[in-house]
């Protein structure tokens, strides 16, 4: 067996509120790529 890894991406919530009442563009959200290790031994 070997590690598992995924590639997320968080957006800030906040912002996207935001660009839905139109007070920023859709490139103004602020967002980032983490890579997380899986946890391949969790039931829920």
């Amino acid at each position: 067996m070997g590690l598992i890894y995924a590639e997320i991406e968080l957006i800030n919530g906040d912002d996207l509120a935001l660009v839905r009442r139109n007070i920023i563009d859709k490139d103004e959200v602020k967002h980032m790529w983490v890579t997380a290790l899986v946890d391949t031994g969790a039931h829920m």
